[in-house]
């Protein structure tokens, strides 16, 4: 092999290694977001349901939010 192939060779070769190193970080970043999406969906669905039951439960008071004392 001459010496511009084998530099070619080398260089291609660091290259390489430098995007295996870029790609498995990025997947590394798009595994970890995932996990943070679907634990951010899951506290937005427990949200959902609280508001939910909040929105029909009776709650007695006025549109206030207000409950009137029981003596009146």
């Amino acid at each position: 092999m001459t010496d511009a192939l084998q530099s070619r060779m080398e260089r291609l070769e660091m290259l390489h290694s430098e995007q295996d190193y870029t790609i498995q970080t990025l997947n590394d970043t798009v595994a970890q977001q995932d996990q943070q999406i679907a634990l951010l969906k899951l506290h937005l669905e427990q949200l959902q349901l609280q508001l939910q039951s909040l929105r029909t439960e009776p709650s007695g008071a006025d549109d206030n939010g207000f409950e009137p004392p029981p003596h009146y």
